[in-house]
């Protein structure tokens, strides 16, 4: 019998895999806590004998964020064709090894070492985890997916600091332990989703060069450059918070109360949204991002408490509408063989955003620079830019990216 699979079906997502959805879920949750755990204790606690150094400490942060960058980059070059739970694996045994290296010992050349470890574990499990959970999940629930999976992260960052105390108490052996679990955590991933049929790509099929190809389809470029502008704003928030002592003296002892508030408001909101998020209109998601990330990055700097909290309320609404839609529209740029490969620069262009936010926040509390306004009023400004771009950004994405799910419909033959 001749063979009558289209080539829209062939390039159609295989049905739900609920094991992998599962093992991604619980990789995102498990191991994102054991690591924030470790690094939340490290500068704080006594570890044989002695605390870190915080410019050691510092210095070895700035390696993780390097590594993790790194990390994200080689994974479709390195790792290309393999299963991205196997993937997931392997991001934990390097976690893994990372925290047993500081639960051996604390100087400064084994602590540099665990950020590498450590940075290259994160880096590499941030393009594979979402690939996995996008394949894994149908077509109809993949937002839901992915909204469940950022509410498990800022979970993770919620429960680390509350852990961190019993587990620094405990010392070295409660670090062992830490490793060990993360090492059943990457095992159990890897086995659970095993059965799930990736789509590799093929032997040959133009390594670096295709993947470079993406940057030359336009979906993905503005898809990319949305992602950029949505974290920048994030980057750009959260270090201006951390620096509140000089953005806005007048509410600075209120600083640790913002810092906590912001991952609590994603998680409500998010579990808020989780029934209808799915079914909401893209014409009217982005617009109200650009809405709610431009006014809550305003109100942010304003002198009053409760319109603070208001917008960072504004901004944890922002993110948690446009983080969770972008991972299900980078699956709609390309076939599902080049997952990874979007997935990776997603992850590059994530932390990047992230970067330059950061300085960009240090160069508007820069008291060298006397040309620009006061960092208060350089915060409102960069929220009313981030605004305007998120709109012009989401209005070019509605625009050039069919989602699958239509596109699907619109390919399927009528019945007679």
């Amino acid at each position: 019998m001749a063979d009558t699979t289209t080539e829209a079906e062939t390039s159609r997502a295989p049905a739900s895999h609920p094991p992998a959805v599962g093992a991604g879920l619980g990789f995102s949750l498990l191991s994102n806590l054991g690591l924030a755990i470790v690094l939340t204790l490290l500068p704080v606690t006594v570890l044989h004998g002695d605390r870190i150094v915080p410019s050691v400490f510092s210095f070895a942060l700035s390696v993780h964020v390097g590594s993790a960058l790194a990390g994200a980059v080689l994974t479709p070059i390195v790792l290309g064709r393999v299963h991205p739970g196997w993937i997931l694996t392997i991001a934990s045994s390097l976690k893994a090894a990372g925290v047993a290296t500081v639960a051996i010992s604390t100087t400064a050349p084994a602590l540099y070492l665990f950020a590498v470890l450590a940075g290259l574990g994160v880096g590499i499990s941030r393009p594979a985890v979402r690939s996995l959970l996008m394949s894994a999940a149908s077509e109809n629930r993949r937002a839901q997916i992915f909204q469940i999976f950022f509410i498990l992260l800022n979970a993770a960052y919620v429960l680390a600091p509350l852990a961190a105390g019993p587990v620094g108490r405990s010392g070295v052996p409660a670090l062992f332990a830490l490793a060990v679990v993360e090492l059943c955590v990457g095992l159990t991933v890897g086995l659970l989703a095993r059965g799930l049929d990736f789509a590799l790509p093929p032997r040959g099929s133009g390594g670096m060069r295709r993947r470079l190809a993406i940057l030359r389809n336009p979906a993905a470029a503005v898809l990319l450059g949305y992602t950029f502008a949505i974290y920048f704003a994030m980057g750009f928030l959260y270090s201006m918070v951390l620096l509140y002592e000089v953005v806005n003296p007048e509410l600075a002892e209120h600083r640790t109360l913002f810092l906590s508030y912001q991952p609590l408001a994603i998680i409500a909101i998010q579990l808020a949204l989780l029934p209808f998020f799915a079914k909401l209109a893209r014409g009217a998601l982005y617009p109200a991002v650009a809405v709610a990330g431009g006014t809550g990055l305003v109100l942010s700097f304003t002198a009053s408490l409760p319109l603070v909290l208001a917008g960072l309320t504004l901004f944890a609404i922002a993110e948690s509408l446009a983080f969770p839609k972008i991972q299900v529209e980078a699956a709609d740029t390309v076939p599902q063989g080049q997952l990874t490969d979007v997935f990776a620069l997603v992850s590059v262009v994530t932390a990047v955003g992230e970067i330059v936010g950061n300085m960009a926040a240090g160069l508007a509390v820069s008291t060298s620079l006397s040309w620009l306004p006061t960092p208060a009023r350089s915060g409102m400004g960069v929220g009313l830019l981030a605004g305007v771009v998120l709109l012009v950004g989401g209005i070019a994405l509605v625009r050039s990216i069919t989602p699958a799910a239509s596109t699907a419909t619109a390919q399927e033959p009528r019945k007679s």
